[in-house]
């Protein structure tokens, strides 16, 4: 059986309470890989730049397997009445500005065709974004803020009050309108705002329109936004991101376009003529950039989506015409690996996407938009297939970044590399070496690969993850994870490092001797009082030979009763993520465990509690609702990959 992986926040009641509310790392995540529905609500006309969107469509996206739909569309022109024109006179006067956010009206009709259009991709369960983006929104208000237009509008004038303040207002209708809608309906500020707009104005409108998107309540409350800079383009623009505007809002996602490099993903344009893409320099570049991103994000605290990247259609050509590009375009091997690349890049580092595609009339095609249901390819719309499908292979999300303060373990099977989260240290006149195996490994795909070559004792060879500063009073740590050895009657230990008041303490494992196929390893750690931080440490320096480390798990028990885990009703699953089986331990008799997936759809029970596996479930996040012959349960996450 297959089932898609969806975190929708808009639970029915007994999941919602079971599950609780998704940080946005989590959405994010659920978001994964998406496609833009571009040129069709943000066109001035509905079907002048690509065809009409019908529910088919909506249907091809999410059968095709993407989880999210970036939809583009355009509240300025005739769909909002109220113009701001007659402010224009009137310079450096802010404060004369007397208007108010009734004098412009958003086209109901407009409005009600965008809520069915988000009810069809939302019944499809695809996360779906609105976004404010089209020519008419340039130049009516973007460009007022660039002082190279003939628009420009002086930030102290009434002209500017008066933008600002409808641009607040059409906000504030489209958050009216779905306020009741789940939270996996997702609000993006405005488009690329970063070609006109500064950092410092950038960062006043965020805020702006944060303000009033939450002022209108229901689930806009806490309803994820999609922010971004001004002042740099491309890759950079989070980075413009204020401080202020960072920590103003706990339910905010970053987002980044890419098209770089434009001599290429451009090249059906007569100024622009590299068809060719794909060389280690090329992608050396997109790791570099894409890597800015991952650690911009991971300092800041704040997840990240790439809204838009892609290359222009096979040798430039127009599928509503059939006609090829006067002026050629890219190879299409390259422009397939183009897409490859940057959806597996975005996804190693834990960004979801929304590749660009504006139609079959467009340059940058992908779904080419033949839905009608009046016409005689109601059976659905036609991909261009081999881009489609680049965009859902490879790529590993991985585990180790967002803010996982509360993980004990950060990392815990190496899929981000041994170096991430993880420290290496060697001691006195020991010899050893960290390494990333790729055969030796428990689950996932990579292992910790430990060459001792110089052995002294024990505490010499350190393998040693973040320190954890969460509160751990009257708490016991359960600890373990699988490992192996190349020789026998080679051993290792666990340990904990913990700072109290007082002291730094050490309290190690027993020694544990290794054999050459995995076995799992626990250890259990009553925390110290008035301690501030414990860190998990692994001591190889006893034996020379190679030790394999991976899948690491743990457990935070709460002692405050005087009882320890075999006492309370705990249960322990290990290794997590996994690859097909799970191991369960518990001081209590489980009648059976309800497995749901992201969604709170209930999939399948399981009784037989000695042998149960996942291999028949696609990839993705789990849960497990354990329930014990008292009828307690408790409810634990699981990562299959």
């Amino acid at each position: 059986m297959s089932f898609k992986i969806n975190f929708l926040l808009s639970f029915v009641a007994g999941t919602f309470c079971l599950f609780g509310q998704a940080s946005t790392w989590e959405i994010v995540e659920s978001m994964g890989r998406g496609i833009n529905l571009g040129n069709t609500l943000s066109a001035p006309v509905e079907g002048n730049w690509a065809p009409e969107v019908y529910q088919q469509y909506f249907e091809d996206v999410s059968n095709a397997g993407f989880d999210n739909v970036r939809i583009p569309m355009d509240f300025y022109g005739s769909r909002t009445s109220g113009s701001t024109i007659n402010w224009s006179s009137i310079q450096n006067t802010y404060d004369q500005f007397i208007g108010s956010e009734s004098d412009y009206i958003v086209d109901s009709t407009y409005l009600d065709r965008i809520e069915s259009v988000v009810d069809w991709a939302l019944d499809s369960e695809l996360y779906t974004i609105i976004d404010i983006h089209g020519a008419e929104l340039k130049s009516e208000f973007l460009e007022t803020f660039n002082e190279s237009n003939s628009s420009y509008t002086h930030p102290t004038s009434a002209k500017r009050a008066a933008d600002l303040v409808k641009f607040k207002s059409i906000w504030i209708q489209i958050a009216n309108r779905f306020s009741d809608y789940p939270s996996n309906l997702i609000f993006e500020v405005v488009n690329e705002p970063y070609f006109e707009i500064g950092s410092s104005e950038m960062n006043e409108l965020n805020l702006l329109i944060i303000d009033a998107i939450r002022s209108t309540g229901g689930n806009n409350t806490f309803r994820p936004i999609i922010i971004t800079g001004g002042g740099l383009a491309s890759y950079q623009a989070p980075f413009t991101i204020s401080d202020e505007v960072l920590s103003y809002d706990s339910n905010l996602i970053a987002s980044f376009h890419y098209y770089q490099p434009f001599n290429f993903t451009s090249s059906s344009r007569e100024e622009y003529n590299n068809f060719n893409w794909g060389s280690i320099n090329d992608k050396l570049v997109i790791d570099l950039h894409f890597d800015e991103v991952k650690q911009w994000s991971q300092d800041n605290n704040i997840p990240v989506t790439l809204g838009e990247f892609g290359a222009d259609n096979e040798n430039g050509i127009n599928y509503y015409t059939g006609i090829y590009g006067l002026y050629g375009g890219p190879v299409n091997e390259d422009r397939v690996e183009y897409h490859r690349y940057i959806a597996e890049q975005a996804i190693n580092r834990g960004f979801s996407f929304s590749a660009w595609c504006s139609g079959n009339k467009s340059n940058k095609t992908i779904h080419l938009r033949n839905d009608n249901p009046d016409t005689n390819n109601s059976v659905g719309g036609i991909w261009v297939d081999d881009v489609k499908e680049a965009l859902l292979v490879d790529g590993l999300w991985p585990d180790c970044y967002g803010p996982y303060e509360d993980l004990l373990v950060k990392n815990s099977d190496f899929e981000c590399g041994v170096t991430s989260d993880w420290s290496f240290s060697v001691y006195g006149s020991a010899q050893a070496s960290l390494n990333q195996n790729t055969n030796m490994v428990f689950s996932g795909s990579i292992a910790a690969e430990i060459e001792v070559v110089n052995s002294q004792n024990y505490n010499k060879v350190l393998l040693s993850n973040t320190i954890y500063d969460e509160d751990l009073s009257n708490k016991t740590i359960v600890i373990g994870c699988y490992a192996k050895s190349s020789e026998p009657n080679m051993s290792f230990k666990l340990r904990i490092k913990s700072q109290t008041e007082a002291n730094l303490i050490y309290i190690p494992s027993e020694a544990y001797e290794l054999t050459s196929v995995y076995e799992y390893y626990e250890f259990q750690y009553v925390v110290p009082e008035n301690t501030s931080y414990v860190q998990l440490q692994v001591m190889m320096g006893q034996n020379s030979g190679f030790y394999y480390l991976d899948a690491f798990n743990f457990d935070i028990i709460d002692t405050s009763l005087s009882i320890g885990f075999e006492s309370q009703n705990n249960f322990m699953l290990y290794p997590n993520p996994v690859d097909s089986r799970v191991n369960i331990k518990s001081n209590s008799d489980i009648d059976f465990i309800q497995v749901f997936d992201n969604m709170g759809k209930f999939l399948f029970r399981i009784e037989n509690i000695e042998n149960f596996d996942f291999s028949e479930l696609s990839n993705g996040v789990y849960w497990l609702n354990i329930i014990s012959n008292n009828n307690s349960y408790k409810t634990k996450k699981i990562i299959l990959n």
